[in-house]
């Protein structure tokens, strides 16, 4: 990954710090014109005019001073609103990256080590941008020049000052490889106290219910004391750095009353260049701290830098790879042809009619939910190929599949937002009507008149401050919003009322369209014109829906035989 950073922001900052040079310099010679005059050249009217002139060059030094500070105050500006447009775009790289990886991409990282990715590097990464490669480089061009314009009153001076200066940078260089070690040590340490706080936000009612609060508090303690040490460990090296950076600006003070003193004794310089140059040296003390900062900035930004670049170089599929095209649902035919997933599914040749209700059942572990997930693109198969209606899906962008198909899953949760967001959430455009439509055929109407604010009601994460029941009837409707051609449903009544799953499966019963029905309720599957029973090793047995309601395990047949279609006719 390269940080990327505007042109016109790389010339404006270029051109400030040329700006500010070049006051700089005026400064060094209207302090070195004004002091020479300070001990008058002549009596009477040439007095009077020396006195005139000097009182010209102190307007100008004060016009000189005011440009400065507009120039440092402009330089912070340009600096900072730069680095935030970088991290603005390489936010959206990354979010681009992540929205195209797969829930198997996913599992092994921890969501506090994603944070920190978002959060933590880019705003780190934000101030190398800043201050470190803009305002560092603002700080080497006004150095240089000083020292440029320094050396032509007198060139001992400067090198006096460029001595210390050196000597300042190799021993903030000294200490990089000891502040790189200390960072990333640091971020393992924060990375696994985000990831402990996170699980804990997220489970915390698993701690209070099996009485885990004094352990985990203790985990989290041990965790604490081992990131404070490391931070503490970058606080001194950063100490260090900015005592170096204090310093070299001392020294160069010295240096030059030492040199200056030797250059006046020698009548080789006068003492209006003397102070002068004094002067610059105090004024150099920003732009050397500056430098002093940009090496720190810089070791801390090489780990973020790598972080990221590692995170945007793994694996995703992207949602619309070169070389796929998108998606055509016609008639709604799923095909699976030996589709495997290694260690999940093992391989399996189906097929779905079109407009057919699949019920699909088995032991646990059998595949159920990895066989509608490769239909949902939120697995990729190993070997083998799943087709819709004759394209094979791998070839076929995923965001065009995702726009085409309805799908609910455990592993799906509602978003935070009001309940109206949740329900468009898959269709942002659909009209009131359209969902009006669905909200009366699942009975989420009466839900959602019970609401305070009613289609304005406020879901938290997940749906937290909803009950199962009603997070599922919202997740149903999401799912059915424009009637999608294919319905991928796992577990479709998990926590409803009888009431309520007599309502969803009696308009499931009656959808025009493809529905692939994971379940392992007997009433879900009774629903289905064939049913296929997930075996070991890839077998399948295909039960046709009459069969099915027929058996004896169904044992609520009576409940779901007047809407079920008939199959024979």
């Amino acid at each position: 990954m390269m940080v990327r950073i505007r042109r016109i922001d790389a010339a404006a900052v270029v051109g400030i710090g040329l700006a500010q040079a070049a006051a700089l310099a005026a400064t060094l010679l209207l302090v070195r014109s004004i002091v020479d005059a300070l001990a008058p050249a002549g009596v009477g009217q040439a007095a009077a005019d020396q006195r005139h002139h000097t009182y010209l060059l102190v307007a100008l030094l004060c016009v000189t001073a005011l440009v400065q500070a507009a120039l440092r105050a402009l330089e912070f500006s340009v600096a900072e609103k730069a680095g935030y447009e970088v991290v603005r775009r390489l936010r959206l790289e990354m979010y681009e990256h992540l929205q195209g990886m797969t829930p198997t991409q996913l599992q092994y990282r921890a969501r506090g080590g994603l944070m920190l990715r978002f959060i933590g590097d880019l705003s780190m990464l934000r101030l190398w941008i800043s201050r470190g490669i803009l305002r560092g480089t603002v700080a080497l061009i006004v150095v240089t020049a000083t020292l440029t314009a320094m050396a032509v009153l007198n060139v001992w001076l400067a090198l006096a000052v460029l001595a210390v200066i050196s000597g300042g940078s190799a021993a903030s260089i000294g200490w990089g490889k000891a502040m790189r070690a200390a960072t990333r040590r640091m971020r393992r340490r924060r990375s696994l106290v985000t990831g402990n706080i996170d699980e804990q936000l997220n489970s915390l009612a698993v701690v209070q219910v099996f009485g885990r609060a004094r352990g985990e508090f203790s985990r989290l303690a041990q965790q604490t004391e081992l990131l404070t040490q490391a931070l503490c460990r970058i606080a001194g090296l950063r100490g260090r750095l900015r005592g170096i950076s204090s310093a070299t600006a001392a020294l160069s003070v010295a240096a030059v009353l030492g040199v200056g003193l030797v250059e006046v004794s020698r009548y080789a310089t006068t003492v209006g260049t003397v102070v002068a140059a004094l002067l610059m040296t105090q004024q150099l003390s920003g732009p050397v701290r500056n430098l002093g900062l940009a090496h720190d900035y810089w070791h801390r930004g090489q780990v973020s830098q790598q972080k990221i670049t590692e995170f945007i170089n793994s694996s995703s599929s992207g949602l619309e790879p070169a070389g796929t095209q998108p998606l055509r649902l016609r008639s709604g035919r799923v095909e699976f042809v030996n589709a495997a997933v290694e260690g999940r599914l093992p391989a399996i040749s189906a097929v779905a009619a079109p407009g057919r209700i699949v019920g699909i059942c088995g032991a646990a572990g059998s595949g159920k939910s990895s066989l509608l997930a490769l239909v949902a693109r939120q697995l990729e198969t190993t070997s083998g190929d799943v087709l819709i209606d004759g394209q094979v899906l791998a070839s076929t962008s995923p965001a065009s599949a995702f726009r085409q198909l309805g799908v609910v899953s455990p592993d799906l949760p509602l978003m935070r937002g009001t309940v109206w967001r949740n329900l468009t959430y898959r269709m942002p455009n659909a009209s009131r009507h359209e969902i009006q439509r669905v909200c009366y055929a699942l009975g989420l109407d009466e839900l959602v008149s019970t609401l305070p604010g009613g289609f304005e009601f406020w879901v938290t994460e997940g749906g937290r401050n909803l009950s199962t029941a009603e997070r599922q009837l919202l997740c149903l409707g999401r799912a059915l919003i424009n009637s999608p051609k294919v319905l991928l449903f796992d577990q479709p009544t998990l926590g409803l009322d009888p009431t309520q799953a007599s309502t969803v499966r009696k308009y499931l019963a009656g959808y025009r369209g493809t529905v692939l029905l994971a379940s392992t309720q007997p009433a879900d599957l009774a629903i289905a014109d064939v049913v296929w029973d997930l075996g070991s090793e890839g077998r399948i047995s295909v039960v046709e829906g009459d069969e099915y309601r027929r058996s004896p395990r169904t044992t609520t047949t009576n409940q779901v035989r007047p809407w079920v279609r008939n199959v024979t006719a």
